[in-house]
């Protein structure tokens, strides 16, 4: 697990891709993010403090710099 939050904190304030299973995608800039029972939980950028992305580690296939 430090490995990923290792990889995650140099995506912080930056715009990225995570693409699920199923290949479908969505790209975002977040400010924070945390786990919580095998779940990551993203904020987004300018949204509101009740604003989260949950995604549980089983659905990612990738998260990476989007170049766009």
């Amino acid at each position: 697990m430090e490995m990923q939050e290792v990889f995650m904190k140099g995506y912080l304030n930056k715009l990225i891709r995570i693409t699920f299973l199923d290949n479908l995608h969505v790209i975002g800039t977040y400010v924070n993010y945390y786990y919580s029972n095998n779940v990551i939980v993203i904020v987004p950028e300018g949204e509101d403090s009740d604003a989260r992305l949950f995604i549980p580690l089983s659905a990612i296939k990738t998260i990476s710099r989007c170049l766009y």
